[in-house]
């Protein structure tokens, strides 16, 4: 039986997958659910092996699967290590359940060929473990490629604005003259040790850099562009991809180069787009009229918080981090359920569509509310403990952080609150559709599963503390 390496099963795997999506795309539907199911379980799987275990037989096929190995492709080392294992898993579950919730509202026919191709990508991406390069100074070029695919998995189920969809691509573009500066610094200190002036350059052009791939305000557009004018499961997708890969460089860039910890304007930089992020987050809330982009806000304010969080100069705050990124996820997706049914039913997400709405898919509404102001800390939503637990971090800190935190989620609750009474209210378009079986299905699984997470956060404990015993 021959033993095959997991970089070569999984990317083969996605590929293959990807063309067969695109030959079998009528049956759309067959598709995502199949792929989807076989997605998650994988990912699950690779979660509960051990990497030191035996080849595991793969069933009807003539070999093994050997986790540990690695194999060598253009210069690049590509190896599942417990380094990178979380970031792996990370990206098969979200493909695997971003394409199951795709089932319930149609993100394009094209979608499960483009969505796969993106994950393919991203998943080789964190594979990477040598190079001639360090990764995190390869990481924008590589970035760059993948949102550029990636934009096209957004498009593909019916963009208004097409040029909004491209505003992704910008952050890493951006950021590679500076992480490519940075790197001729580097590449100096050796030559001249005794000169601090190269070391300080490399750390603020490397900080840099980094800062604009996580871009804060003014680069944080394209998150309520998409929640306004893109299918929002495609949408969420490819935010959450985008953004897990990014805080996995980050964490590389923060181990590899201890300067950039020690820069002082580095830590300055994060904090104050961390602020401004957040802040704008809630104020751009609580005036939106539209219900996509009132989710890009919300997202935008989490985000903001995390930002925040990262600016802290020890490693205490990192199982805050982890945590408030744990149930972003879930919050986005429970959000992104919840909205792509409402904008199927209604045809588009204007206000004046959705009167009512919440009358004749009261599940589907719920689900994006609940959903979305979990990305706000909102009592009795998943992300009410992470929250509650880093205001308090901030509160040690500077109580003075937590108070500005509190008052920015309170614009995003009031910007929610005020959705309720339209979702709720007479219903105006009497040409709605009612929701079926399915949609139920899917909306009532992620309100428990927010309400589960809500209820028993140390659900979340176990995968929380395995992630940060990899980071470390």
């Amino acid at each position: 039986m021959i033993e095959l390496p997991f970089p070569s099963f999984q990317l083969s795997f996605l590929l293959v997958a990807a063309l067969g999506s695109f030959l079998l795309r009528r049956w759309e539907r067959a598709v995502l659910f199949f792929f989807g199911t076989l997605l998650t379980v994988m990912g699950i799987g690779v979660w509960q092996m051990p990497l030191d275990s035996p080849p595991l037989a793969v069933p009807l096929v003539p070999f093994a699967l050997d986790l540990d190995a690695g194999i060598w492709a253009y210069g690049l080392r590509l190896q599942l290590r417990e380094s990178n294992e979380p970031v792996v898993v990370a990206v098969f579950v979200l493909l695997g359940v971003g394409m199951l919730l795709a089932t319930v509202a149609s993100q394009g026919r094209l979608f499960p060929p483009s969505v796969l191709l993106v994950g393919l990508g991203y998943a080789g991406l964190a594979l990477i473990v040598d190079a001639p390069m360090p990764l995190v100074l390869l990481a924008p070029i590589f970035l760059g490629m993948l949102i550029t695919v990636g934009v096209f998995s957004i498009q593909v189920g019916g963009v208004r604005d097409s040029l909004g969809a491209f505003r992704i691509i910008l952050p890493p573009i951006l950021a590679i003259p500076f992480v490519f500066l940075a790197a001729w610094n580097i590449e100096q200190l050796p030559l001249n040790p005794q000169d601090t002036r190269i070391a300080a350059n490399a750390a603020q052009l490397l900080g840099a850099g980094i800062l604009i791939l996580l871009a804060p305000v003014p680069l944080h557009s394209v998150q309520p562009q998409l929640g306004e004018s893109s299918p929002p499961i495609a949408s969420a997708l490819a935010i959450l991809f985008f953004q897990t890969l990014v805080l996995y460089v980050v964490y590389q860039a923060a181990t590899i180069y201890p300067l950039l910890r020690g820069s002082s304007a580095f830590n300055l930089w994060l904090s104050s787009a961390g602020l401004v992020t957040l802040v704008w987050g809630g104020v751009a809330a609580a005036g939106a009229s539209h219900p996509g982009r009132l989710w890009g806000y919300a997202m935008l304010h989490d985000w903001g918080l995390i930002l925040l969080l990262l600016a802290g100069p020890d490693d205490r705050s990192r199982p805050f981090i982890v945590a408030l990124f744990a149930v972003r996820v879930l919050s986005t997706l429970t959000a992104a359920t919840g909205l792509a049914q409402m904008r199927r039913a209604a045809g588009d997400l204007e206000l004046d569509s959705l009167h009512g709405v919440g009358t004749r898919l009261p599940w589907s509404t719920t689900a994006f509310l609940l959903g979305s102001l979990g990305l706000a800390g909102f009592p009795l939503t998943a992300g009410f403990s992470a929250h509650w637990s880093a205001l308090q971090a901030l509160a040690e800190v500077d109580w003075r952080f937590a108070a500005v935190v509190l008052v920015s989620s309170g614009g995003v609750i009031f910007g929610f609150v005020r959705m309720v009474g339209v979702f709720f209210g007479r219903l105006e378009n009497t040409r709605l559709p009612r929701e079926g079986p399915l949609g139920i299905a899917f909306s009532l699984l992620t309100i428990l599963l927010v309400s589960g997470i809500a209820i028993a956060p140390q659900l979340f404990e176990r995968p929380i503390a395995r992630t940060l015993l990899a980071l470390d």
